[in-house]
């Protein structure tokens, strides 16, 4: 059984302040934010009280398993690595995201907002054959927001890169500060890339669970 170690996140304020954006090849105006909560418990505990039945089973003739079925048990399906990051071609990468995210969907208050958007575009890159990553971004009055992550290597030079995924702005470690504290009038206190996310098919961002932060930086 996979075992997914979750992290405790931040917590974000409830779709407070969140407000649409025009979908544009630039950031325009304000954009909306993200909550995200702390994920729920490890899971169900089993009663000490139970116990095993024991049967007693017939001699009988040995099945032996069909040939298919005994290579489908042996063979081993290797469990996808949270823990690292896999880049992607850099300039593939910028120009399959500005030329697929062309019609951006409204952004709609309690139902659409930016966790959706980046998830969507993360789910979109993979069946394009990216890997993309959750970014999550904490404001200094504990608000957040959500964009779209990317590790690649661009002029010889590897980081991580964001996308504003309702806008297509581009973003990096350098410029993110900036640009967020220009467009939404906060102050950025970090941002943390997770490997793994899941969402549950839930609409509301502060039930989702993240886990194997792969970049966190501080300002």
């Amino acid at each position: 059984m996979r075992v997914y170690f979750i992290l405790e996140v931040f917590i974000f304020a409830l779709l407070a302040g969140c407000i649409s954006a025009e979908p544009v090849n630039q950031i325009e105006g304000t954009v909306p934010q993200i909550p995200v909560s702390v994920p729920p418990g490890n899971g169900p505990i089993i009663s000490p009280t139970e116990t095993l039945t024991t049967v007693t089973v017939q001699p009988s003739a040995t099945i032996q398993p069909s040939p298919t079925i005994q290579k489908q048990y042996e063979k081993v399906q290797p469990e996808e690595n949270f823990s690292e990051a896999v880049e992607v071609n850099y300039r593939e990468y910028v120009d399959w995201f500005m030329s697929y995210n062309l019609l951006i969907r409204a952004y709609t208050p309690d139902e659409y907002v930016c966790g959706q958007y980046t998830v969507d575009m993360i789910n979109a890159s993979k069946k394009a054959g990216f890997k993309a990553y959750f970014g999550a971004i904490r404001f200094s009055d504990d608000t957040g927001h959500a964009l779209v992550a990317f590790k690649a290597t661009h002029f010889s030079y590897t980081s991580w890169y964001f996308f504003e995924p309702q806008t297509n702005n581009q973003m990096n470690p350098q410029t993110i500060k900036e640009v967020l504290q220009d467009k939404m009038g906060k102050t950025v206190a970090d941002v943390t890339v997770y490997g793994y996310f899941d969402d549950a098919g839930d609409k509301d961002p502060a039930t989702w669970q993240f886990a194997y932060p792969l970049y966190n930086q501080k300002y």
